[in-house]
């Protein structure tokens, strides 16, 4: 697609990647690094709704950056599962590709989440680390069909800088280090989901209705969804059955 037929509002493909390039990767984290590429993935692409960039160390997964709750939310929805296209893409490193959720049949109840948010199409491009250390670029599209082969070239070039990015900071951190982080990760969802299974209990209602109560009291409140989490959770351990403040999230 050449600059001309680009649709308003997206950044050219050369001036990201040249961004990329000038980023110090002694001087940025891999947080950050990882975050920019999304975003800049997010401006480059057409059609993408949100992304982010998965990363898989010692069989545990983790969103280490995304544009929005999107993004998140289908990320780790394919976490809970143990299956997904972001998984087979970092772990298989091929790239995995769901063109209408609609008729996905590979991950169908995954299919059917997607299609409850909105988010009918999605790509999934290996970032290829090390051994152990694996990780994904995905871009998740409103309508179906959303990307083509120059997306998806678009996407793999993002990702190699992705790879980069993470490999540079093993350099400086180790395996143990990263896993830890992940076993963080992985406690702060043991939390939310006990956290939902309560209110699931308490308000006889779903899973998503659960969570979305979380949400909410976190917006609410402006605090952490973890903390909203825990104080539900250390309430039932009290004997109390309430939730942070005394009392579930309204």
């Amino acid at each position: 697609m050449s600059a001309d037929q680009r649709p308003s509002g997206l950044l050219d493909v050369n001036a990201a990647l040249a961004e990329l390039g000038r980023l110090s990767y002694t001087d940025t984290s891999m947080d950050a690094m990882l975050q920019r590429i999304a975003e800049l993935s997010k401006q480059v692409i057409p059609g993408v709704a949100e992304a982010s960039v998965s990363l898989v160390a010692n069989d545990k997964a983790l969103t280490a950056a995304f544009t929005g709750r999107l993004a998140l939310d289908l990320d780790e929805s394919q976490y809970g599962r143990g299956y997904g296209p972001c998984l087979e893409a970092a772990v298989g490193e091929e790239v995995r590709e769901i063109t209408d959720a609609r008729e996905e049949t590979r991950w169908a109840d995954y299919a059917e989440a997607c299609v409850a948010r909105g988010a009918l199409s999605s790509v999934s491009v290996p970032v290829p680390v090390r051994a152990g250390i694996h990780g994904a670029l995905n871009l998740y599209a409103v309508g179906p069909a959303a990307f083509d082969d120059a997306a998806k070239e678009t996407a793999r070039a993002f990702a190699s800088y992705a790879a980069v990015a993470v490999h540079n900071v093993q350099l400086y951190e180790s395996t143990r280090e990263l896993a830890e982080n992940l076993d963080a990760a992985m406690r702060t969802r043991a939390v939310i989901e006990q956290a939902k299974g309560v209110l699931m209990s308490q308000r006889r209602c779903d899973a998503t209705e659960a969570f979305a109560l979380l949400a909410g009291a976190s917006q609410r409140s402006n605090r952490k969804l973890r903390d909203i989490a825990q104080a539900i959770v250390d309430g039932v351990s009290g004997g109390h059955g309430r939730g942070a403040g005394g009392s579930p999230p309204a």
